[in-house]
Formats: structure tokens, sequence, C-alpha cells
């Protein structure tokens, strides 16, 4: 009876060990931090430019690497990882892309700076590889709003949309084209903030 009894006693503990929740480790934690190094003059303006941190719609902010291969569905996968959220690490790629177009007399990124002349605001739509497309491609949207802070009126605003062709099929080569998507991204953004700042 005491046999019997460990035997249900030790299918039950299988049991609830199989249904519990395992946490798959993570082995590769990848990066973004390609941006554009354009210079758009030699000598900068008296402007100065604040940029806040971006922001991410639901379900960009977290460090899972996003993909899709069934419409309306996003997944995450289970060994492949940012090293951080990519809204978080796009940040300092913005920053230094503004910087090195040369026009502003300053770039802020603390918003304990002091008043700047423009505000650059930044919101992550999208980041998801999509395997729906073959070869598969990276998918990644952006929104930038350039407002004037004397008066708070915005601008100009834009959504940035870009669709890279992943070098392979795999997280890896989401990896590359994400790196390829900032970088295009920065360059887009720094030429509208430049250009919307000169038309003022």
């Amino acid at each position: 009876m005491k046999i019997l009894n460990f035997i249900i006693l030790s299918a039950g503990v299988f049991s609830l060990l199989g249904c519990s929740p395992v946490k798959t480790p993570i082995s590769n934690q990848y990066q973004l931090n390609s941006y554009s190094v354009k210079k758009f003059v030699s000598n900068p303006s008296s402007i100065t430019l604040l940029v806040t941190a971006p922001e991410a719609v639901a379900g960009y902010q977290t460090e899972q690497m996003l993909y899709t291969n069934k419409p309306y569905q996003l997944e995450a996968f289970a060994k492949n990882a940012w090293s951080n959220p990519p809204a978080d690490m796009l940040y300092p790629l913005l920053v230094q892309s503004i910087q090195r177009t040369g026009y502003f007399e300053a770039v802020a990124s603390s918003p304990y700076s002091a008043k700047a002349d423009y505000r650059l605001d930044t919101q992550l739509l999208s980041l998801e590889q999509n395997f729906l497309k073959k070869p598969s491609v990276i998918q990644f949207s952006a929104k930038i709003v350039l407002t004037r802070t004397d008066d708070s009126k915005v601008v100009a605003s834009r959504i940035i949309s870009e669709q890279i062709p992943c070098i392979a099929d795999t997280p890896y080569g989401g990896v590359v084209a994400a790196n390829k998507a900032t970088q295009r991204f920065t360059a887009i953004a720094a030429d509208f903030v430049v250009s919307n700042v000169k038309r003022n």
C-alpha cells in the first residue's frame, strides 16, 4: 500500500512539474547600434533641439525579439532577445545622428536641460521579423513629431516605415536587417528635423 501511495504521489509531482511554466534561458542577446552619420552643414545654427526618449506602443515595450508567421499574430523567439527594449536602444542612435548633422548648436537628451527651441518626440510603432514574406523581412515603423517649444505648436509629424529583407530566415538575419532599418530611420529623421526647422 505504501508503495502504491508513493507511485501515485510521484506521478502527481511529475504531472505538476510538467504543467509548471519553464522559462527558456536566453542564449543570444543583440543590439541596435547603426545610425546615420551624414553631415549637413559645417557651421551650426544657434538653434537648439531636445530629443525626448522614444516610447513604444503596447506589445513592443519588451526585450523580446518578435516575429510573425501568421497574419495578425506576434510571437517571440525563445532563445534570442534584444539586450534592451528597442525603443531604449533607438534613443542614443537618434540623438547621435541629429548631432552629426552639425546643424544644431546643441542637441539635448535630458528633460532637465535648459529650454530648447524645438522638441522631437518619437513613438516606436512596430519592429518584427515577418516570415510571411520570402525571404523574411524586418518591418519597422515609427512616428516622429517636431514641436516648437515657445508656443507648443506641432511643426510637422511623419510616420517612417521600412521593410528590410533579411540575409537569412533566422533571428540573426533579422538583427542585421533591423540595424539597416535603424540606419535608414535615423537618416530620414535627421533630414526631416533639419528641413522643417529651416522652414520655420
